[in-house]
């Protein structure tokens, strides 16, 4: 894979890591291919942090990478004035960087750039070649609007419906974190300080953290036995609120716990693992299914249910089981944490069947499709 000569991508990203890290992983292959980056990620308090820590392993000579600042982005109107103060800034790097491509991977911050990229192509000013990720099983709000206004869609997941697209739709995957299944047990057990050879829960909300399933597991570690206190542990990642409720609960029920509020070297968590509690973000899913581990899935309700579409298609296959939010009580999540984790040959099961989903070398096929907008048919 071989960028042409000068080719340059402007790639557009919300802050949360499910939109940010396939972001990163194809600018790093893009850059590898000889291309020049740019990455635009918003920027939120909540997910500062991840974000900045996530963006300063990537960094490299030929990706240049910004944040858009976004303070008071949830009241609409404040939201409608970073929208234009975007497509100003947009029209201002398209006349110095003057990129080839435009790619969005979803959230709104992606629409001003993209119809700004597209309507140099209206008035003539210069032909831009823009192209669409969708990390979810169910496509976003935004990339439905813009659809219709790029020359590509690529998608994550085989069932995710194209609906009445305009644009031509390929299947490349959802890029995960290169160093994801390459981490031994060992090493992993080494790195948090645990036991190789127990069983191990890993919790995880998403790049945010999620209260309620932190607050599920403060209930539910008072309610171990005393061989499940003795056997069992966990790596958490709690998110920034609730880091030391969390650390507190488990140091007072004698449960053994590796506690932090996020985890960039998500390998070892995975490597661990036996069995994983989570929600069903796209980035998460995908990185289940690279490393076939089976899940417990508490989908986020809300941000029009695109997460219960996952959930469902993980249950669908095999690979985990969904409970939802509402449904959500210590007694079923702890009655199917013991039932997954006795049982190793069901455990093998549903990791299998959660491979199924894995969609292979996604970076390189994404990576690809962006390069070959480079031929100016496909951008006309």
């Amino acid at each position: 894979m071989t960028a042409p000569s000068g080719f340059k991508i402007l790639l557009v990203a919300e802050g949360s890591g499910g939109h940010l890290i396939p972001a990163l992983q194809v600018a790093h292959a893009l850059a590898e291919a000889g291309a020049q980056i740019k990455v635009w990620y918003a920027h939120r308090q909540p997910t500062a942090l991840l974000s900045h820590a996530l963006t300063h392993a990537i960094r490299g000579v030929s990706i240049e990478i910004d944040p858009i600042p976004l303070a008071g982005a949830s009241n609409p109107f404040r939201r409608l004035w970073h929208c234009g103060q975007l497509w100003h800034r947009a029209h201002q790097c398209f006349d110095a960087f003057a990129p080839d491509v435009v790619v969005g991977f979803g959230g709104w911050v992606s629409a001003p750039v993209v119809l700004a990229a597209r309507a140099r192509r209206a008035t003539r000013q210069r032909r831009i070649g823009c192209l669409l990720h969708e990390q979810n099983a169910l496509m976003g709000r935004a990339n439905r609007v813009l659809a219709p206004w790029v020359d590509r869609v690529a998608i994550s997941f085989r069932e995710t419906s194209p609906g009445c697209l305009a644009a031509s739709t390929v299947m490349t995957g959802l890029p995960t974190r290169r160093q994801i299944g390459r981490c031994s047990r060992a090493d992993a057990a080494q790195q948090f300080e645990l036991d190789p050879t127990r069983p191990t829960l890993l919790v995880l909300g998403g790049s945010q953290g999620a209260r309620v399933i932190n607050r599920l597991m403060i209930r539910l570690a008072a309610q171990l036995t005393p061989a499940e206190r003795r056997t069992w542990q966990v790596i958490h990642l709690t998110g920034a609120t609730d880091e030391a409720a969390v650390r507190a609960a488990y140091a007072a029920s004698a449960v053994r716990a590796w506690v932090a509020p996020f985890l960039v070297k998500m390998e070892a968590a995975y490597a661990q693992a036996d069995l994983v509690v989570a929600r069903a973000g796209a980035s998460t899913i995908a990185e289940l299914a690279q490393c076939g581990k089976p899940a417990i899935l508490i989908p986020y309700p809300h941000a029009g249910g695109h997460q219960r579409v996952n959930a469902r298609l993980v249950e669908t296959v095999g690979g985990g089981l969904m409970l939802e939010e509402a449904d959500a009580t210590v007694e079923r999540l702890l009655g199917a944490m013991r039932r997954i984790l006795a049982d190793q040959r069901l455990r093998e099961l549903m990791g299998a069947q959660m491979h199924v989903l894995h969609s292979g070398n996604a970076t390189e096929q994404l990576a690809q499709v962006i390069l070959d907008l480079a031929d100016s048919g496909h951008a006309a």
